[in-house]
């Protein structure tokens, strides 16, 4: 039977329930029921796309970025609620209070606290805030007993998330001084003189393999060093040196998540696809979607393996959540201008 034109005008004004804020938001609600945290980032991440006025699809999705660890992030979208609609949403407060506290970043900690309790005297977390500042001003007595270095610690630690950040964004150079003021602190996080060595390299600075080169006689076998070595000697072509760097990655299967991901996605910039390929997939794919550049590593192993059909499927998927590298290949697919030996991988995209 046919519908009337009427009906069919109004069929035409029917949003699919599939295109709604408020649909990806209630999946993302029901992921995290189920304890599948990286899953619900992605829904919320999607319900917030489409209907960005929403306070609390923002909230939602900053407090299950608080339960992977994410808290600068987390705080950052809080933030953003805040100065948009600070008289709606004081529970903001209360979160990035609870995200600093993580931080170690007591005192920034105990003012979100405050300012929560002045704002919202009576609301459903104001036991939970006056626990939690119970705690701080327990924590902060336990700081006077502290040495300087322990004093500062926390401070230092987040300092280094923060120059993390930069080097992801491309900010090399606004990095430097947070990661020399870090090392200058604590002169055995070698964490930091990693991505020292990094930014310098990035830049052009030779002095990134001395770096390198005195970490490893202080603490022989750290990955991420040999990981870098491995990276800078096959950027500036020299393949023997790059070599035995190489082997120690073949061999090795750390078990820490980001020492894994780094020797997977090192392998695949190094050219050893097939070896990338074997890490990559036990990642599985709501990780890998995580992080749009490491899913096309994951798509040039599988085109290098011979899985041509999966790793073009893999491009766009990447290309569509925002991969740099991925968009440019997709373009020249499209165009026709792609050489197959331009399906690399650069662990480094500015």
């Amino acid at each position: 039977m046919g519908l009337s034109p009427k009906n069919e005008h109004e069929k035409s004004n029917v949003v699919p329930l599939f295109q709604t804020g408020d649909y990806f938001f209630h999946r993302g609600i029901e992921a995290y029921r189920k304890n599948h945290l990286h899953r619900a980032i992605k829904l919320l991440e999607r319900a917030v796309k489409i209907t960005n006025t929403e306070p609390v699809f923002h909230v939602q999705l900053a407090a299950v970025l608080s339960e992977i660890g994410e808290y600068e992030r987390s705080n950052e979208i809080l933030q953003n609620v805040l100065d948009e609609r600070e008289d709606q949403v004081d529970e903001c407060y209360f979160f990035m209070a609870n995200n600093y506290a993580y931080l170690g970043l007591f005192e920034k900690a105990e003012r979100m606290i405050l300012r929560y309790l002045e704002s919202s005297p009576n609301e459903r977390f104001t036991e939970d805030a006056k626990d939690l500042l119970e705690l701080l001003h327990f924590e902060r007595e336990e700081e006077d007993d502290w040495d300087e270095l322990e004093d500062d610690e926390d401070e230092l630690i987040a300092q280094h998330e923060r120059a993390r950040t930069l080097l992801r964004k491309g900010e090399i150079e606004a990095s430097i001084p947070l990661l020399q003021a870090i090392i200058l602190e604590h002169p055995t996080y070698w964490a930091a003189h990693n991505h020292l060595a990094e930014a310098l390299f990035r830049l052009g600075d030779e002095s990134a393999f001395d770096i390198c080169s005195s970490v490893l006689e202080q603490d022989q076998g750290n990955l991420f060093t040999i990981a870098n070595l491995a990276l800078f000697y096959m950027k500036d072509g020299d393949a023997k040196k790059a070599e035995p760097f190489i082997d120690s990655l073949r061999r090795v299967y750390p078990i820490d998540g980001d020492h894994y991901v780094k020797v997977a996605e090192t392998l695949c910039a190094v050219g050893e696809y097939r070896l990338s390929y074997e890490r990559l997939k036990d990642l599985g794919r709501f990780e890998l979607e995580l992080r749009p550049e490491l899913l096309f590593s994951y798509g040039v192993a599988l085109y290098h393996v011979g899985e041509q059909v999966k790793a073009k499927a893999t491009f766009k998927r990447a290309a569509e959540l925002g991969s740099k590298q991925a968009k440019v290949l997709v373009k020249k697919q499209l165009t026709g201008e792609l050489d197959p030996s331009e399906i690399t991988y650069d662990i480094w995209v500015d």
